[in-house]
Protein backbone atom coordinates (compact mmCIF):
# COMPACT_ATOMS: atom_id res chain seq x y z
CA UNK A 1 0.00 0.00 0.00
CA UNK A 2 1.46 3.43 -1.19
CA UNK A 3 2.49 6.08 1.73
CA UNK A 4 2.70 9.91 2.16
CA UNK A 5 5.79 9.73 0.24
CA UNK A 6 4.71 8.16 -3.11
CA UNK A 7 1.94 10.76 -2.92
CA UNK A 8 4.59 14.10 -2.70
CA UNK A 9 6.53 12.54 -5.20
CA UNK A 10 3.82 12.32 -6.99
CA UNK A 11 2.52 15.53 -6.44
CA UNK A 12 6.37 16.65 -7.35
CA UNK A 13 5.99 15.00 -11.32
CA UNK A 14 2.71 17.07 -11.32
CA UNK A 15 4.48 20.35 -10.74
CA UNK A 16 7.85 19.84 -12.71
CA UNK A 17 5.33 18.29 -15.68
CA UNK A 18 8.11 15.62 -16.05
CA UNK A 19 9.96 12.55 -13.96
CA UNK A 20 12.98 14.24 -15.33
CA UNK A 21 12.26 17.46 -14.50
CA UNK A 22 11.50 16.74 -10.70
CA UNK A 23 14.58 14.79 -10.19
CA UNK A 24 16.31 17.68 -11.41
CA UNK A 25 14.21 20.08 -9.30
CA UNK A 26 14.80 17.96 -6.03
CA UNK A 27 18.20 15.77 -6.94
CA UNK A 28 16.83 12.78 -6.17
CA UNK A 29 16.60 10.01 -8.61
CA UNK A 30 14.74 9.77 -11.66
CA UNK A 31 14.20 5.48 -10.43
CA UNK A 32 13.05 6.99 -7.39
CA UNK A 33 10.14 9.00 -8.92
CA UNK A 34 9.44 5.74 -10.98
CA UNK A 35 9.02 3.22 -7.97
CA UNK A 36 6.75 5.79 -6.13
CA UNK A 37 4.75 6.22 -9.40
CA UNK A 38 4.68 2.72 -10.10
CA UNK A 39 3.39 1.79 -6.38
CA UNK A 40 0.84 4.37 -6.56
CA UNK A 41 -0.69 3.13 -10.05
CA UNK A 42 -0.37 -0.78 -9.02
CA UNK A 43 -2.09 0.05 -5.60
CA UNK A 44 -5.18 2.44 -7.39
CA UNK A 45 -5.38 -0.09 -10.16
CA UNK A 46 -5.27 2.55 -12.88
CA UNK A 47 -2.67 4.58 -14.95
CA UNK A 48 -1.86 7.85 -13.58
CA UNK A 49 0.85 9.24 -15.96
CA UNK A 50 0.86 9.31 -20.05
CA UNK A 51 3.53 9.79 -22.18
CA UNK A 52 3.21 9.80 -26.01
CA UNK A 53 6.19 9.02 -28.68
CA UNK A 54 8.53 12.39 -28.45
CA UNK A 55 6.62 13.95 -25.64
CA UNK A 56 8.86 15.30 -23.25
CA UNK A 57 6.20 16.37 -20.95
CA UNK A 58 4.29 13.78 -19.20
CA UNK A 59 -0.15 14.51 -19.41
CA UNK A 60 -2.26 13.13 -16.77
CA UNK A 61 -5.07 10.97 -17.06
CA UNK A 62 -8.42 11.33 -15.64
CA UNK A 63 -7.43 9.45 -12.70
CA UNK A 64 -4.15 11.23 -12.31
CA UNK A 65 -6.03 14.66 -12.42
CA UNK A 66 -8.29 13.63 -10.01
CA UNK A 67 -5.71 11.95 -7.49
CA UNK A 68 -3.85 15.11 -7.79
CA UNK A 69 -6.58 17.37 -6.51
CA UNK A 70 -7.47 14.56 -3.73
CA UNK A 71 -3.63 14.37 -2.64
CA UNK A 72 -3.37 17.83 -1.91
CA UNK A 73 -6.27 17.74 0.28
CA UNK A 74 -5.16 14.30 1.88
CA UNK A 75 -1.61 15.76 2.40
CA UNK A 76 -2.94 19.15 4.08
CA UNK A 77 -5.28 17.52 6.52
CA UNK A 78 -2.04 15.20 7.48
CA UNK A 79 -0.38 18.08 8.12
CA UNK A 80 -2.46 19.99 10.22
CA UNK A 81 -3.64 16.50 12.48
CA UNK A 82 0.07 16.37 12.79
CA UNK A 83 0.26 20.24 14.19
CA UNK A 84 -2.97 19.48 16.40
CA UNK A 85 -1.23 16.26 18.20
CA UNK A 86 1.83 18.35 18.97
CA UNK A 87 -0.89 20.87 20.72
CA UNK A 88 -2.41 18.03 22.43
CA UNK A 89 0.13 16.69 23.90
CA UNK A 90 0.44 19.50 26.10
CA UNK A 91 1.80 23.04 26.88
CA UNK A 92 5.31 23.12 24.83
CA UNK A 93 8.35 24.25 26.70
CA UNK A 94 10.66 25.05 24.45
CA UNK A 95 10.28 27.67 21.35
CA UNK A 96 10.32 26.36 17.35
CA UNK A 97 11.32 29.72 15.02
CA UNK A 98 11.36 30.43 11.60
CA UNK A 99 12.26 33.19 9.92
CA UNK A 100 12.60 34.60 6.17
CA UNK A 101 16.01 34.20 4.73
CA UNK A 102 18.50 37.19 6.70
CA UNK A 103 16.24 37.62 9.07
CA UNK A 104 17.73 36.14 12.29
CA UNK A 105 20.43 38.58 12.55
CA UNK A 106 17.56 40.61 13.54
CA UNK A 107 16.61 38.27 16.28
CA UNK A 108 19.91 36.25 17.38
CA UNK A 109 20.74 38.83 20.76
CA UNK A 110 16.93 38.12 21.88
CA UNK A 111 17.02 34.55 21.06
CA UNK A 112 20.45 34.14 22.98
CA UNK A 113 19.04 35.93 25.99
CA UNK A 114 16.47 32.94 26.34
CA UNK A 115 19.00 30.75 26.59
CA UNK A 116 20.85 32.24 29.14
CA UNK A 117 18.02 32.32 31.54
CA UNK A 118 17.74 28.43 30.73
CA UNK A 119 20.53 26.97 28.97
CA UNK A 120 18.58 23.43 28.09
CA UNK A 121 15.32 24.99 26.83
CA UNK A 122 14.52 23.14 23.58
CA UNK A 123 15.37 25.30 21.14
CA UNK A 124 15.04 24.98 16.60
CA UNK A 125 15.95 27.91 14.38
CA UNK A 126 15.04 27.36 10.84
CA UNK A 127 16.09 29.81 8.34
CA UNK A 128 13.44 29.43 5.27
CA UNK A 129 12.50 31.12 1.54
CA UNK A 130 9.82 33.67 2.25
CA UNK A 131 7.59 31.37 0.11
CA UNK A 132 8.29 28.11 2.19
CA UNK A 133 7.51 30.14 5.68
CA UNK A 134 3.87 30.02 6.20
CA UNK A 135 3.46 26.42 4.99
CA UNK A 136 6.54 25.30 7.72
CA UNK A 137 4.26 26.99 10.47
CA UNK A 138 0.84 25.79 8.88
CA UNK A 139 2.36 22.16 9.22
CA UNK A 140 3.97 22.92 12.57
CA UNK A 141 7.27 22.46 11.62
CA UNK A 142 7.42 25.91 13.69
CA UNK A 143 5.54 27.81 16.34
CA UNK A 144 6.56 31.01 15.26
CA UNK A 145 7.43 32.61 11.48
CA UNK A 146 8.76 35.74 11.14
CA UNK A 147 8.82 37.58 7.61
CA UNK A 148 6.15 40.13 5.97
CA UNK A 149 2.76 39.97 5.72
CA UNK A 150 1.11 38.57 2.59
CA UNK A 151 -1.02 41.40 0.61
CA UNK A 152 -3.78 38.43 0.29
CA UNK A 153 -4.05 38.39 3.95
CA UNK A 154 -2.76 35.05 5.55
CA UNK A 155 -3.89 31.86 4.94
CA UNK A 156 -6.53 29.58 6.52
CA UNK A 157 -5.01 28.12 9.77
CA UNK A 158 -2.74 31.14 10.64
CA UNK A 159 -2.74 34.58 12.29
CA UNK A 160 -0.21 37.23 11.65
CA UNK A 161 0.96 39.68 14.65
CA UNK A 162 2.02 42.78 13.13
CA UNK A 163 5.45 44.12 14.66
CA UNK A 164 5.54 47.54 12.13
CA UNK A 165 5.96 49.07 8.90
CA UNK A 166 9.66 48.30 6.98
CA UNK A 167 10.14 51.64 5.45
CA UNK A 168 12.89 51.93 2.78
CA UNK A 169 16.37 53.62 2.58
CA UNK A 170 19.43 53.47 0.48
CA UNK A 171 22.85 51.95 1.57
CA UNK A 172 25.95 52.83 -0.84
CA UNK A 173 29.14 52.25 -0.82
CA UNK A 174 31.35 54.72 1.19
CA UNK A 175 33.64 55.89 -2.17
CA UNK A 176 30.53 56.43 -3.84
CA UNK A 177 28.63 58.40 -1.23
CA UNK A 178 30.04 61.82 -2.57
CA UNK A 179 28.19 60.67 -6.34
CA UNK A 180 24.45 60.91 -4.69
CA UNK A 181 22.31 63.66 -2.84
CA UNK A 182 22.07 63.90 0.72
CA UNK A 183 18.32 62.57 0.25
CA UNK A 184 17.75 60.53 -2.74
CA UNK A 185 14.31 59.63 -5.13
CA UNK A 186 14.08 56.81 -7.17
CA UNK A 187 15.48 59.11 -10.36
CA UNK A 188 18.59 59.16 -8.71
CA UNK A 189 19.27 55.48 -9.01
CA UNK A 190 18.12 55.09 -12.65
CA UNK A 191 20.26 53.27 -14.71
CA UNK A 192 22.46 52.84 -12.23
CA UNK A 193 24.50 49.00 -11.60
CA UNK A 194 22.77 48.20 -7.82
CA UNK A 195 23.20 45.34 -5.85
CA UNK A 196 19.46 43.57 -5.57
CA UNK A 197 17.76 40.68 -4.16
CA UNK A 198 18.05 37.81 -6.49
CA UNK A 199 14.00 37.54 -5.37
CA UNK A 200 10.89 37.85 -2.95
CA UNK A 201 8.72 41.05 -1.52
CA UNK A 202 11.46 43.45 -1.49
CA UNK A 203 13.11 42.88 -4.98
CA UNK A 204 9.15 42.91 -6.69
CA UNK A 205 8.45 46.20 -4.85
CA UNK A 206 11.37 47.74 -6.30
CA UNK A 207 10.54 46.72 -9.77
CA UNK A 208 6.99 47.54 -9.53
CA UNK A 209 7.87 51.27 -8.41
CA UNK A 210 10.65 51.50 -10.99
CA UNK A 211 8.11 50.41 -14.00
CA UNK A 212 5.07 53.01 -12.42
CA UNK A 213 7.88 55.60 -12.24
CA UNK A 214 7.49 55.92 -15.97
CA UNK A 215 11.23 56.14 -17.72
CA UNK A 216 13.23 54.58 -15.27
CA UNK A 217 15.16 51.39 -15.63
CA UNK A 218 16.62 48.99 -12.47
CA UNK A 219 20.24 47.81 -13.16
CA UNK A 220 21.32 44.39 -11.25
CA UNK A 221 24.84 44.28 -11.27
CA UNK A 222 24.52 41.57 -8.53
CA UNK A 223 21.40 39.71 -7.39
CA UNK A 224 21.68 38.04 -3.69
CA UNK A 225 19.59 35.50 -1.60
CA UNK A 226 19.15 37.32 1.90
CA UNK A 227 19.86 41.20 3.03
CA UNK A 228 23.14 40.39 5.15
CA UNK A 229 24.59 39.25 1.84
CA UNK A 230 23.30 42.18 0.06
CA UNK A 231 25.04 44.91 2.87
CA UNK A 232 28.08 42.91 2.30
CA UNK A 233 28.02 43.46 -1.06
CA UNK A 234 27.59 47.11 -0.49
CA UNK A 235 30.30 47.06 1.93
CA UNK A 236 32.66 45.88 -1.06
CA UNK A 237 31.91 48.46 -3.24
CA UNK A 238 29.57 46.88 -5.80
CA UNK A 239 27.25 49.65 -5.87
CA UNK A 240 24.03 50.82 -4.13
CA UNK A 241 21.02 48.65 -2.84
CA UNK A 242 17.78 49.70 -1.43
CA UNK A 243 16.89 48.46 2.62
CA UNK A 244 14.36 48.60 5.60
CA UNK A 245 15.39 51.14 7.64
CA UNK A 246 16.02 49.05 10.51
CA UNK A 247 18.59 46.97 8.85
CA UNK A 248 20.50 50.64 9.32
CA UNK A 249 21.59 49.58 13.06
CA UNK A 250 23.69 46.77 11.74
CA UNK A 251 25.71 48.35 8.57
CA UNK A 252 29.37 47.33 8.25
CA UNK A 253 32.19 50.34 7.81
CA UNK A 254 32.34 51.37 4.68
CA UNK A 255 28.53 51.75 3.88
CA UNK A 256 26.81 55.21 3.99
CA UNK A 257 22.86 55.25 4.68
CA UNK A 258 20.60 57.47 2.87
CA UNK A 259 16.90 58.26 3.25
CA UNK A 260 14.59 57.57 0.09
CA UNK A 261 12.31 60.33 -0.58
CA UNK A 262 10.14 57.70 -2.85
CA UNK A 263 9.88 54.50 -3.26
CA UNK A 264 8.35 51.42 -2.76
CA UNK A 265 5.79 51.02 0.00
CA UNK A 266 7.03 49.80 3.36
CA UNK A 267 6.47 46.28 3.68
CA UNK A 268 4.63 44.80 7.01
CA UNK A 269 6.70 42.79 9.42
CA UNK A 270 5.47 40.54 11.33
CA UNK A 271 4.86 36.59 12.82
CA UNK A 272 2.68 34.18 11.88
CA UNK A 273 1.14 31.72 14.38
CA UNK A 274 -1.12 28.63 13.87
CA UNK A 275 -5.03 29.85 15.34
CA UNK A 276 -5.84 28.04 17.91
CA UNK A 277 -2.30 26.74 19.00
CA UNK A 278 -0.48 26.74 22.45
CA UNK A 279 2.39 28.74 22.57
CA UNK A 280 5.07 28.06 25.18
CA UNK A 281 6.49 31.08 27.63
CA UNK A 282 9.11 31.70 25.53
CA UNK A 283 7.44 31.85 22.57
CA UNK A 284 5.32 34.27 23.53
CA UNK A 285 8.33 36.48 25.29
CA UNK A 286 10.09 36.29 22.18
CA UNK A 287 7.28 37.68 20.27
CA UNK A 288 7.06 40.37 23.05
CA UNK A 289 10.89 41.05 22.77
CA UNK A 290 10.75 41.40 19.28
CA UNK A 291 7.66 44.10 18.47
CA UNK A 292 9.40 46.17 21.09
CA UNK A 293 12.96 45.79 19.51
CA UNK A 294 11.43 46.76 15.83
CA UNK A 295 9.63 49.56 17.78
CA UNK A 296 13.02 50.57 18.73
CA UNK A 297 15.38 49.96 16.02
CA UNK A 298 12.53 51.66 13.78
CA UNK A 299 12.82 54.69 15.74
CA UNK A 300 16.38 54.96 15.89
CA UNK A 301 17.65 58.45 14.37
CA UNK A 302 19.31 57.97 10.89
CA UNK A 303 22.71 57.13 10.85
CA UNK A 304 24.95 59.67 10.02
Amino acid sequence: MFARPELEAFLEVVQARSIQAAATHSGRSRATYHRALNTLEEDLGTELLRRGPGQRQAELTPAGEALAIRARALLERWDQGLANLHDALGQPRGVRVGAMVGAFDLLADLILELLAQDPLMPLRLKELPGAALQDHVLRGDVDLGFGTADPAGPPKGLRFTPLGPLPFAVILPAAQAPLFPAALRLSDLDEVPMVVHRAGPAREHLEREFAAAGALTLVPLVEVESTPRLVDMVARGFGPAVVSRVRLSFLPEGVVARPLLDGPQPLRAGVYMRRGARLSGPAKLLVTRARARFQALAEAPFPR
